[in-house]
């Protein structure tokens, strides 16, 4: 078969020919419009820190989220999800990020922190009147104590040695068994008893479990320059008494109660 040849002319006229439409791809491609992908926040039902009330998110870590996203620019849609589906999302989804997660060593390579969104104290905590009574940690291992599946606190509880453990897939269904008696304690944050205990719900801390940061943990592909963003909005709503100002709208105090639970 003969190959057809090109003269110097043609070989010219194709050469400018392929260099237009080159350019042409390339204009249509830097004036094509961009549609970025909002980020995904997720979170749980943990009042007061994320709730939702007539159809609004509210709560102290949803607030300053809020806040930090507005500050730096970055389009975002929140959702309320069970706590062990938004994590696994954040984890293995890029454009994901769950809020408030404690950040604790084993988490530390597995997600992109922004942080600090608050400090708090963390309790084992029993029905008010019950005779739930430990003296310490190790005491505190012959109780059967529920917590909500795939929360860092099922981990804490395995690495303490607590070998009676009641898992459940949310917060309310381990609380109400606490209530009903079905379980004897279960860990929760300083301002959670706070909360429920303005709503005359019987709680009490039994004893102090840990005290943890908690923060916004996101995809580990989640572009740098977002996260960045988010840093610097975070550290500068803590600077200006953005942040502050959201703890006291919600009469929170950082840390742990003002009655001291045993250590």
């Amino acid at each position: 078969m003969m190959k057809a040849h090109l003269t110097p002319t043609r070989q010219a006229r194709a050469a400018r020919l392929a260099s237009l439409i080159f350019s042409a791809v390339l204009c249509s491609a830097a004036v094509a419009p961009v549609s970025a992908e909002p980020l995904h926040l997720l979170t749980e039902s943990y009042p007061p820190y994320n709730y939702q009330e007539n159809g609004e998110l509210k709560g102290i870590a949803v607030d300053l989220v809020k806040a930090v996203m507005a500050d730096a620019s970055i389009e975002y849609e929140m959702k309320i999800q069970p706590w062990a589906r938004a994590y696994g999302l954040a984890l293995n989804t890029p454009g994901n990020c769950v809020f408030s997660t404690v950040h604790t060593p084993e988490r530390d390579r597995l997600f992109e922190w922004v942080e600090p969104l608050f400090s708090t104290e963390l309790y084992l905590v029993r029905r008010t009147g019950s005779n739930v009574n430990p003296a310490n940690l190790e005491d505190a291992k012959r109780y059967l104590v529920g917590t909500q599946l795939g929360d860092y606190t099922e981990g804490l509880l395995k690495q303490g040695g607590f070998t009676r453990v009641d898992l459940t897939s949310e917060i309310d269904l381990s609380l109400k068994k606490l209530i009903a008696g079905r379980i004897d304690l279960m860990p929760m944050a300083a301002s959670m008893v706070t909360d429920l205990q303005k709503k005359a719900i019987p709680v009490e801390p039994a004893v102090v479990f840990t005290r943890s940061t908690d923060s916004l943990a996101c995809n580990t592909k989640t572009p740098q320059e977002t996260l960045e963003k988010m840093r610097a909005s975070l550290k500068k709503l803590i600077a200006d008494g953005t942040r502050a100002g959201i703890f006291q709208r919600y009469k929170f105090i950082e840390g742990g109660l003002l009655s001291p639970a045993k250590p």
